[in-house]
């Protein structure tokens, strides 16, 4: 268990230093061997941002020795290895320097000042009461609602990916185990089949898996990634098979659905349907 204590300052640097190594405490709680004190320096009423962890190594009380009080007990402590941190300029001076930094991570002006005005309140502290080490690092990871939401074009863009993603890749997956090498003309639609393999699309999708493939996707997309040839599955195959990007395989599905009646044949299709 973890206990978070506050200690007055002319004692915190003997603890720090290893001078001091015992605590006298109310016992207003259950302080057991092995517990964790996580002991922040007070001045007067005013945390200065140190703190220091400690373990509890051996517990007396009143009915130990005649010194003590009763309700109240002495704590040996040992330090917890190199663990004493501050939060003394480890956040920035004004909400202008948390913004500042944020347009160069690409984060929104919201997220800064949310962030800002969270850790403010806090007194730049984490949830498990330590002070907080890196507010840059912490802004990194800062949870950024304004990036998303999503445009009315960009969830249609996520619905047309959801449909026709899994087919093509079906079919393309189909087809590999007849050629010997794969041409995507989308390279993000490579990535997303090395991720997953050959032998997941034997299988059908659910909705929650088609929405983490589009994910894929769309995460190799924005990062530029991308896989222009690959090896199909079948080492004796021959031939190649040129894959389409999803605006050509759309079309390709429409024109098959419009001449379903049809039949004609083609030397060397992209992607035989």
């Amino acid at each position: 268990m973890e206990h978070i204590l506050k200690v007055r300052k002319k004692n915190f640097e003997p603890i720090l230093n290893g001078d001091l190594t015992f605590v006298i405490r109310k016992v207003d709680r259950v302080y057991s061997v092995g517990d964790r004190l996580v002991l922040f320096e007070v001045d007067g009423q005013k945390e200065t941002g140190r703190s220091l962890i400690v373990l509890i190594r051996c517990i007396m009380h009143s009915e130990d020795s005649e010194g003590i009080k009763e309700d109240y007990c002495v704590i040996s402590i040992k330090r917890s290895g190199k663990n004493t941190r501050t939060n003394a300029g480890n956040h920035p001076n004004s909400v202008e320097e948390a913004i500042e930094y944020a347009s160069k991570i690409g984060k929104s002006e919201d997220c800064a000042r949310r962030f800002f005005d969270y850790y403010s309140m806090s007194g730049w502290k984490m949830k498990s009461g330590l002070p907080l080490s890196d507010w840059h690092a912490a802004l990194r990871n800062w949870m950024d609602y304004s990036a998303n939401q999503r445009s009315p074009e960009d969830r249609n863009s996520d619905q047309h990916l959801e449909l026709m993603l899994p087919l093509l890749l079906k079919k393309t997956v189909e087809l590999a185990k007849q050629k010997q090498e794969l041409v995507f003309h989308d390279p993000h639609i490579a990535t997303v089949l090395k991720f997953y393999g050959f032998d997941r699309f034997d299988y059908p999708f659910n909705a929650f898996e088609v929405k983490e493939m589009v994910k894929h996707y769309n995460t190799s997309r924005k990062l530029g990634t991308g896989i222009e040839r690959m090896r199909g599955p079948n080492p004796y195959a021959k031939g190649t098979i040129k894959v389409p990007n999803i605006e050509e395989f759309a079309r390709i599905l429409q024109h098959k659905k419009e001449n379903k009646n049809v039949h004609s044949e083609q030397k060397e299709p992209i992607l035989k349907m």
